[in-house]
This record gives C-alpha cells, sequence and structure tokens, in this order.
C-alpha cells in the first residue's frame, strides 16, 4: 500500500486583509482593517499511510457560525473573522465521504491550536492527538484566552500528546519529530505565527509534500519572505519562511498551507515549488 494524501476542506473563513500579509501595525493594523479577504478553504488533511490514518488539523466546527461561540470581549472574533461552515463540512461527516471510520484515524497532528485547526477535535476522541509543547504552554490560562485560544472548547478531559523533538536535522530544520515507523511523516517546528507551531512533512518517493498550517497563508506569501498580519513574532515568522524556501532548494517540494485557495490544485497536480525559489 502506497501513501496518499486527501485535502479536507471543513468550511471557509475570510479575514481582514491586513491578516494575509503583513504592513505597518501589525495585529493591531488587523483589528482596524475595514477590508474584507475573499473567502478561503480551512483545510485538514487526511494522510492515507500504511501505518495507518493519519490527521494533519482537525478544521473548525460549525459552531463556530452561532452567535455565543466566540468570547463578546476579544476584539479579534468580534471584528476580524467571519465563518461559513455546515455540519456535513466538519472533519466526521468529511472522513465518513472518503469511507474512512472516524475511529479508523491512528494519529491527529496538530500545527497549532487556533480553533480553526483545532475545532473539530470533538470528533476525534479515540484518536492519539499530537501538539508541540511550547504551543500547549502558551494556549493556557488567561494569557492564552487573550492570545485567542479557545480553550474551553476543546473536547472535556483533552489531553494531547507532545512532539518529541529529539530527531536528527533535516536540511535547514535543527530539529524533528519522525511520526512513522518508516520515517516519512516529520514534524518539524516552524515557530512564528504561533512560537507552537509546526509543519509536517510528509516524504513520498523523493517528493516532499509540506503541510504548513499558518506558517503563511499562501504560497506567494512564502515567496514573499512576508509574515502574517496576526503575528506577534514577525522575526520568529521571517525565519521559519526562509527555512522553508531553503529546503525547498535540496528537496523537491509542494507547499500545503491550510487556508491557499491554490493548495488542493497544487496537491492534486504535484505541483513542485521552484527550486530558485526566491526568483519564482
Amino acid at each position: 500500500m502506497s501513501v496518499r494524501i486527501y485535502p479536507i476542506s471543513t468550511g471557509q473563513v475570510r479575514v481582514k486583509n491586513s491578516q494575509l500579509l503583513r504592513a505597518f501595525g501589525g495585529p493591531w493594523r488587523v483589528m482596524g482593517d475595514p477590508h474584507w479577504s475573499d473567502w478561503l478553504p480551512i483545510h485538514a488533511w487526511l494522510i492515507d499511510h500504511p501505518e495507518g490514518p493519519i490527521l494533519i488539523d482537525s478544521g473548525e466546527t460549525c459552531r463556530a457560525c452561532a452567535a455565543g461561540y466566540f468570547p463578546r470581549w476579544h476584539p479579534y472574533y468580534r471584528r476580524s473573522a467571519d465563518f461559513a461552515i455546515t455540519a456535513d463540512d466538519e472533519v466526521g461527516p468529511a472522513l465518513r465521504r472518503l469511507g474512512l471510520r472516524v475511529a479508523d484515524v491512528r494519529k491527529v497532528l496538530l500545527t497549532h491550536l487556533h480553533t480553526d485547526h483545532a475545532g473539530g477535535l470533538h470528533h476525534l476522541r479515540a484518536s492519539a492527538v499530537y501538539v508541540s509543547a511550547e504551543e500547549w504552554r502558551i494556549a493556557q490560562g488567561v494569557g492564552g484566552a487573550l492570545r485567542g485560544y479557545l480553550a474551553h472548547r476543546w473536547p472535556p478531559g483533552f489531553a494531547p500528546r507532545f512532539y518529541d523533538f529529539s530527531g536528527p536535522p533535516l536540511g535547514p530544520f535543527p530539529r524533528t519529530c519522525a511520526i512513522t515507523q518508516a520515517g516519512d511523516v516529520i514534524v518539524v517546528p516552524t515557530p512564528g505565527h504561533t512560537p507552537g507551531h509546526v509543519s509536517v512533512i510528509v516524504r513520498v518517493g523523493n517528493l516532499s509534500y509540506f503541510f504548513a498550517g499558518d506558517a503563511s497563508y499562501t504560497q506567494d506569501a512564502l515567496l514573499a519572505g512576508r509574515p502574517d498580519g496576526v503575528t506577534f513574532y514577525p522575526r520568529s515568522a521571517v525565519r521559519t519562511l526562509a527555512r522553508i524556501v531553503a529546503y525547498a532548494r535540496v528537496e523537491p517540494m509542494v507547499y500545503l498551507p491550510a487556508h491557499d485557495p491554490q493548495s488542493a490544485p497544487r496537491l492534486q497536480a504535484a505541483h513542485v515549488l521552484p527550486r530558485d525559489a526566491e526568483s519564482a
């Protein structure tokens, strides 16, 4: 059995234009921006692997469209995010449409804990869920709530496992965590969007599929080396983008951010990021 990869769109989101590419003022500019982006996908990804199905992120829940789901006191949710999700868009029904029982998913690899990546966890209580220890730490308590984490919406008793970044370097990434015994599904730290953000590399033959979460919102943003408008860690984000481009110089790579409208078509076409990515 070979590895197969399936995109799962768990609805759509639109944000302010200044969130997609950082401009002067950063997060504060996003809060006051009157201009909305186009509708963007909210992707999770199914890795149908010989060692068992693996899910990257869990997408969002349709409850995000209901009044009262988001804290009214939080300015970002009040002003800067809008969701369009139905119950059938959620990851559970989407997996069943692919012919998979939700209970068959062995591992869930979270890139980070923002709601549009963790909102579908209630479907996956039988799965082992992984997140970085740093992401778990910053998502806790009042500080986590101020940063926009919705810990009160996680499943009761949610206790994820932590990635073990004791693996050898991979290209420009100094630390790795192998998820499969075959060593073909690898997690690398990609801090920036959040301090504990990670990305997942799936190696199939000589090709790397790079599941970037929100390391950037689009491939164009990666090539421009521009972080998003909501990060409070832009220097870290810029270093991460440079590492991803450096990896693409030595490994044929398909770049797959969670919200890029071109990610699913790029996956289908296996469109490789150019080796000379800086001039692409």
